[in-house]
């Protein structure tokens, strides 16, 4: 079975939750808007590919979140849908709302079905379709956006979250250098570490020597403060995580 990885490139609108009374969570860690990539094959069981976040009130009162989607880019034959809470819409819903009480989560999934051969046995890779989904509590709001970039591909089975392939950054916080421990696998070509800020600009980037086991690297020279550090694998972003430097 082939992983289902969900790559974040880039984190953007940084700070937007002291703006809105709702946060998102995905796999129980907080996210925040910005560009993510999800990579790799279709869920067998559902036969499609997902963006699933869970929303929460943050307010001492009920709230109505709608989400509009805005597909930016899609490959022919393609579809999606979305569901929040309790309603799913279909392939030519545009917007979907949900209440949510205080305290309380709902889940919103996005769902990116590829184009199949002639049997439906089996995806045809390289198809894709880019979407913004725009959240907001009013209408006069400034929205929150996630885009959310599908690529169905036959990846690699390894997986890259797994820390004995190549391990969280440490120390994290980072004073003036920081390492990351690899193992990597025999089909890799090319390898390399990227640092951004929190405005999604690359400020660091250093290559793996793919025979080795350890990569360090120097980052006296950025300020104190949030970055993300992505590992790229021939060329493809497999797992970010979050820096703080702090000397």
């Amino acid at each position: 079975m082939k992983k289902f990885l969900l790559s974040l490139i880039m984190m953007a609108f940084a700070g937007y939750v002291s703006a809105q009374s709702f946060t998102f969570e995905h796999n129980g860690e907080t996210i925040e808007p910005g560009y993510y990539e999800v990579v790799g094959d279709i869920d067998y069981n559902t036969w499609d590919m997902q963006f699933i976040v869970d929303i929460t009130n943050n307010s001492g009162a009920p709230i109505n979140v709608t989400c509009v989607r805005t597909i930016t880019e899609q490959s022919e034959g393609t579809s999606f849908t979305m569901c929040f809470g309790e309603l799913c819409g279909g392939p030519y819903t545009e917007r979907l709302d949900a209440d949510i009480a205080s305290g309380a989560s709902e889940e919103f999934s996005a769902h990116f079905v590829p184009l199949f051969n002639d049997d439906f046995t089996k995806p045809i890779y390289g198809s894709s379709m880019t979407v913004e989904l725009s959240f907001f509590e009013n209408i006069d709001d400034e929205p929150v956006v996630f885009t959310v970039k599908f690529i169905c591909d036959d990846v690699s089975v390894n997986d890259y979250t797994d820390n004995k392939i190549f391990s969280n950054a440490y120390p994290n916080p980072a004073k003036n250098m920081v390492s990351f421990d690899y193992n990597m696998p025999n089909d890799v070509q090319t390898a390399s570490v990227a640092i951004y800020n929190m405005m999604g600009q690359e400020v660091l980037k250093q290559d793996l020597n793919i025979g080795g086991s350890r990569l360090d690297v120097n980052v006296s020279d950025l300020a104190d403060g949030v970055y993300f550090y992505s590992l790229i694998v021939n060329n493809q972003a497999v797992k970010t995580n979050k820096l703080v430097v702090s000397k």
